[in-house]
């Protein structure tokens, strides 16, 4: 996934850090890419790796951002 149009290229990479810092902590506690994901809010996906997660946690903290801008 690329970075999504309508999020400024700086935001988006403070979600990536953010979202990598989640995924790491997730990891260190044994958990998988599925936990990262159902934690906010994604439907249990089996195929989901490590960066899908990162890029999906990512996400959705930028759609909350907007959310509480509105």
């Amino acid at each position: 996934m690329s970075r999504p149009t309508h999020i400024s290229p700086v935001e988006w990479e403070l979600a990536l850090a953010m979202a990598r810092s989640v995924c790491a902590a997730i990891f260190k506690q044994g958990g998988h890419p599925i936990d990262a994901l159902q934690a906010y809010g994604f439907a249990r996906d089996e195929t989901a790796n490590w960066q899908t997660a990162i890029e999906g946690v990512a996400f959705a903290h930028c759609q909350h951002a907007l959310q509480n801008a509105a």
